[in-house]
C-alpha cells in the first residue's frame, strides 16, 4: 500500500497516511458537520461501470459458448469429449489469466493492465470469429479466457470508500447474470 507523508495537524513533523486513509477520509461540510459517508466520485462510478461491463461480457462469452455449442458441433463435426473441451477452454483460460496476468497490475498499474486486457480480448475475439477448425476454436476461446482472467485479481472496488464496497462488489459479481437471457 502506498504511504504518503503529510504535515501533522499540530504543525510539528510529519505522519504517514496510506492511500486508503485518504479514500476513507470523512468529508466535513462548511458548517463543521460531517457527512455520513464519502459519496462515490464520478470517476469511481465510471470505473465501476466499466468493470461491470467487463463482467457482463465475460458472462456473455461463457454462456454464448454453451448456446452455440450445437452449431459448433455441426460445423466442425466434433465428439462428446471435444464438446467438453470447448466448454472448458474459456474457463481454463480465465484460471491461467488470473494466475499469470493478474499480479502484473502491481508492477505495471491497473490502468495499463486493463488496456492490455482489452487488447488481448479484442484480438482473440476477432480471431475466434474467423476460426476454421476445432483446434483454433479452442485456442481462441482459451485466449479470450486469459484476457477475462486478468480482471479477477485486481477488482476496482478496493479504491472505493468502505461504505460502498459491499454494494459495489455485489453489483460486480452479479453483472454476468443479465447476460444469460441474451445468450438464449
Amino acid at each position: 500500500m502506498n504511504i504518503v507523508s503529510t504535515p501533522a495537524a499540530s504543525g510539528q513533523g510529519t505522519h504517514e497516511r496510506s492511500v486508503q486513509t485518504y479514500i476513507d477520509e470523512t468529508p466535513v461540510w462548511a458548517d463543521g458537520t460531517t457527512v455520513q459517508s464519502t459519496p462515490l466520485t464520478a470517476m469511481q462510478w465510471r470505473i465501476w461501470t466499466l468493470a461491470t461491463a467487463g463482467k457482463f461480457f465475460e458472462g456473455l462469452v461463457v454462456f454464448m459458448t454453451g448456446v452455440a455449442l450445437p452449431l459448433i458441433a455441426q460445423e466442425f463435426d466434433i465428439t462428446k469429449a471435444q464438446h467438453g473441451i470447448i466448454g472448458a477452454a474459456s474457463l481454463f483460460g480465465i484460471l491461467i489469466g488470473a494466475i499469470g496476468l493478474g499480479g502484473l497490475s502491481d508492477y505495471f498499474g491497473r490502468k495499463a493492465m486493463f488496456i492490455v486486457e482489452m487488447i488481448i480480448f479484442t484480438i482473440f475475439l476477432c480471431l475466434l470469429v474467423m476460426s476454421s477448425s476445432y483446434i483454433w476454436l479452442v485456442v481462441f476461446l482459451f485466449g479470450l479466457g486469459v484476457a477475462l482472467g486478468c480482471d479477477y485479481p485486481r477488482p476496482p472496488i478496493w479504491s472505493f470508500p468502505k461504505a460502498f464496497r459491499a454494494a459495489c462488489a455485489g453489483g460486480l459479481c452479479s453483472a454476468p447474470l443479465p447476460s444469460r437471457p441474451l445468450a438464449r
